[in-house]
């Protein structure tokens, strides 16, 4: 059940890219500071529930990118594809190091890895939300009515 709320639709379309963007932050800055693919991820998937209770379960379940199964997958993919790599190349499962970009910056190569755990936990979040818009579509509940005189 769910009341439509002019306020959360339209706040949700200003907060939900502040979000998203200190997601990307929070991910990318993981190496250095606070963050990584798991914290960015939970707040990514903050985007996820704002947008199911301020547009509905239908808005998920329509949406393209936010399929459970594509999300995990790659996500999964992604980080047994870079364990495997350090594996091969310097001989440690989820072997490191940095990469030296154009411009002096320097990256950890592990940011791959989190990025597949970013994945996989937007796609987890995506996945609980779904459930819970399913279930809650499917059982209608109704309140008795107050009897006040």
């Amino acid at each position: 059940m769910m009341t439509d709320s002019l306020i959360l639709r339209t706040g949700s379309r200003g907060l939900a890219p502040v979000i998203l963007a200190a997601s990307v932050y929070l991910l990318l800055r993981g190496h250095d500071a606070v963050g990584g693919g798991f914290i960015g991820g939970l707040t990514a998937g903050a985007v996820v529930v704002l947008l199911y209770f301020s547009r509905g379960s239908r808005r998920i379940a329509r949406s393209r990118v936010l399929r459970f199964t594509p999300l995990v997958g790659t996500g999964l993919l992604i980080a047994v594809l870079y364990g495997l790599g350090g594996l091969l190349l310097e001989g440690a499962f989820l072997a490191g190091g940095k990469v030296a970009l154009p411009g002096g910056l320097e990256v950890a190569a592990s940011l791959v890895f989190d990025v597949g755990v970013y994945l996989v936990v937007v796609g987890l979040v995506v996945g609980i939300v779904r459930h819970m818009g399913y279930a809650a579509e499917s059982s209608e509940v109704t309140l008795p009515e107050r009897e006040d005189a």
